[in-house]
């Protein structure tokens, strides 16, 4: 028998603007035949929600979640004049802190939803860096076929759906989100096996920063926003061990108190500035050598931590995002010669926005 069977299918795509990421979403949803999950980060892309409700008009299974903060947009309202069963999850949220003595509040933009994937008949997945608008933003598309993957993409989408949300894992400490599998490495028809870890249980965040300080040869990243002390006091490690670092930051990047750290005190850090938004990459070591492991960390929002105030003292926490990460490792990947690898049309992407970005100011 062919052996690839029993292994997941994976096609690794870099679209042009979300548009182009939207119609590898629409593929999928025009072609299910039972059930469709949608995490949709934002709705003003009319041919993407006209599909939805389409798939809804000829009794396909479908339901979406998409952020509250979203609600406006005439995708979402179309999707809910239209009678589609849809989500408006990860609001702000209130209660009364004991340890405290006092209330605990986040307000919903500092409470999001990235999730951008879907999930067609249970085999079918494409998640997304975004999509659903129609900016000019380049995307990375993850394709897989395999119910492996598309369990744990399911189990995900039917937890925030069902209502347990970045603020369920918050509220009085309690874990609400359970972690949707044991499995970490994802085995498919290519040579680079791929991990897939949801936030904020599964610590999105937590596991780039462990990245960086583990990195043998190299760290370049690109993201709209670095506002996170762990990653900053990372970047700081490495160069001052002597490491070469790179960070590229788009029109996000506004120096707020969470991310003057990396305008202050990260001078070694090669810092670059991008006019336009970009997707959340953290390339590993794609330089190789004898022990490198060069990887790609794509991730669905920036690299961000909200912020919030007790009496004056600044609390920083990053689990209040709904979002993943997809992290894509290829032993034999050498910088410039392996044109074949799923990594390449990441590192291609990453190395344009390098060459059209100008210094950190």
């Amino acid at each position: 028998p062919d052996g690839t069977g029993f292994f997941e299918k994976m096609e690794v795509r870099v679209t042009e603007d979300e548009v182009g990421a939207a119609l590898e979403m629409m593929a999928l949803i025009e072609q299910a035949e039972d059930t469709l999950q949608i995490a949709l980060p934002r709705a003003t892309y009319q041919p993407l929600t006209d599909a939805i409700i389409a798939a809804h008009a000829r009794r396909v299974d479908v339901k979406v979640i998409t952020d509250i903060d979203q609600q406006d947009d005439v995708g979402i309202q179309d999707l809910l004049a239209a009678g589609v069963p849809t989500t408006l999850n990860d609001a702000g949220i209130t209660y009364f802190e004991f340890g405290f003595n006092n209330d605990v509040r986040w307000t919903s933009d500092q409470v999001v939803m990235s999730h951008a994937f879907v999930i067609a008949d249970g085999v079918r997945t494409a998640n997304a860096t975004s999509f659903g608008g129609e900016d000019a933003t380049p995307q990375v598309v993850v394709q897989t076929t395999g119910e492996v993957v598309a369990e744990d993409f399911g189990a995900e989408h039917n937890q925030i759906f069902g209502g347990s949300d970045a603020t369920a894992l918050t509220a009085f400490s309690a874990a609400a989100k359970s972690r949707t599998d044991v499995r970490v490495t994802y085995q498919n028809d290519t040579d680079v096996p791929f991990d897939l870890y949801f936030g904020p249980q599964e610590r999105v965040t937590k596991r780039v920063i462990d990245a960086i300080y583990g990195a043998r040869y190299s760290v370049r990243i690109m993201s709209n926003d670095i506002a996170n002390a762990g990653i900053n006091q990372a970047l700081l490690e490495k160069t001052r061990w002597g490491f070469p670092c790179e960070a590229i930051v788009g029109p996000a990047f506004v120096g707020q108190r969470v991310s003057r750290p990396f305008a202050r005190d990260l001078v070694d850090v090669n810092r670059l500035r991008f006019d336009a938004d970009m997707p959340t990459v953290v390339l590993i070591d794609i330089e190789g050598g004898p022990d490198a492991l060069p990887r790609a960390f794509v991730v669905s929002h920036d690299l961000y931590s909200a912020e919030r105030f007790y009496q004056g003292t600044e609390v920083i926490t990053d689990q209040l995002i709904d979002g993943n990460l997809i992290i894509l490792e290829d032993k034999d990947y050498v910088l410039g010669e392996d044109g074949d690898s799923p990594l390449q049309g990441i590192v291609d992407l990453y190395l344009d926005i390098q060459s059209r970005s100008g210094p950190f100011q």
